[in-house]
C-alpha cells in the first residue's frame, strides 16, 4: 500500500470517528436542555391535593425507543406497598429510528427496581432506589481489524487494516442506584430518575474473516467501542434524564 493509501485510510478512521462524536454531542446537548426545562418548572403542571393514592401502575418509557446504545420499547409494572415499592420492566430492544450504527439490532431486557419514598405526598414523590437487571442483544457489525502480531506502531499498521462485516452479539448484567421523582395528575404519572451503575457485558463474535485479528480502536474510545470490543469488561452506566422519563396510568 501506498504512503498516499495510508493516509487516505487513516483519514477515513478518523472522519468516521469524529461523526460519531459530533452526532452524540449535539443529542446529549438537547436532552440536558428538555431536562432543564422539565425540572425547572414543575409548578406548571396542574396538581391535585385530593387524589386517590392507587397502588398500581404501568409505565412506558418514550425516549429509550431512542436510545443510543439499546433502544427500543419498554413498559413497566409498578407495586406500592407503604413507603416501598417494586417495579419490573421489560424492553424489546429494537432500532426502530436507526439511531445506532447497527443492522439487525434485536434483543430484550428485563430489570427489578426497589423503590424507598423518603418523601410522600398525594401529588409528588422523592425516591431512592436499587435495581438489577440482565439483557440480550445480537445484531450486524461492521469495523476495521488488524493481524494479531500487528502493533500501532508497526509501519504495516495501516496498510495491514481491512473492513469485516460480522455478528456481533452481546449479554450483560446491569447494577444501579437511583434518585427519582414522581408527579401525579389524576389517574397519570410522571417518573424520572438519575443515578449511577455498573453493565458487566459478555461480548462475542461471529462469522469474522479471522477471529484472531484485533479490532482497531477509534481515536477517542467511545461508548459504542467499548460495547463492540470481544470479551468480558465492566463499563459504567448513567442513568440520566430524559432517557429515565416514565409516562404511566395508575389504577
Amino acid at each position: 500500500m501506498t504512503s498516499m493509501n495510508k493516509h487516505n485510510c487513516r483519514n477515513e478512521n478518523l472522519k468516521n470517528s469524529d461523526i460519531m462524536e459530533t452526532r452524540v454531542y449535539y443529542i446529549e446537548r438537547k436532552l440536558f436542555a428538555l431536562f432543564l426545562l422539565f425540572f425547572l418548572c414543575p409548578n406548571n403542571l396542574v396538581l391535585s391535593q385530593d387524589m386517590i393514592d392507587y397502588k398500581n401502575q404501568i409505565y412506558f418509557s418514550p425516549i429509550k425507543t431512542v436510545n443510543l446504545l439499546n433502544p427500543g420499547f419498554e413498559f413497566s409494572y409498578e407495586r406500592e406497598y407503604g413507603r416501598f415499592s417494586s417495579q419490573i420492566s421489560l424492553a424489546y430492544l429494537v432500532d426502530c429510528f436507526h439511531i445506532t450504527p447497527y443492522e439487525n439490532y434485536n434483543g430484550y431486557r428485563i430489570m427489578f427496581e426497589e423503590k424507598l419514598f423518603h418523601f410522600k405526598r398525594k401529588h409528588f414523590r422523592q425516591y431512592f432506589s436499587l435495581g438489577i437487571g440482565y439483557y440480550s442483544a445480537s445484531m450486524i457489525n461492521t469495523a476495521y481489524f488488524v493481524p494479531k502480531d500487528i502493533e500501532w506502531d508497526d509501519d504495516l499498521y495501516y496498510e495491514s487494516q481491512y473492513k469485516d462485516i460480522f455478528n456481533l452479539n452481546r449479554t450483560g448484567v446491569l447494577i444501579d442506584a437511583k434518585y427519582g421523582m414522581q408527579f401525579l395528575i389524576k389517574h397519570f404519572r410522571i417518573d424520572f430518575c438519575f443515578g449511577l451503575g455498573v453493565i458487566i457485558h459478555n461480548i462475542t463474535h461471529s462469522n469474522r474473516i479471522n477471529p484472531e485479528d484485533k479490532m482497531i480502536s477509534p481515536r477517542h474510545p467511545n461508548a459504542y467501542y467499548m460495547m463492540e470490543y470481544e470479551g468480558k469488561h465492566a463499563m459504567p452506566n448513567f442513568p440520566i434524564f430524559p432517557y429515565t422519563l416514565k409516562i404511566g396510568y395508575a389504577f
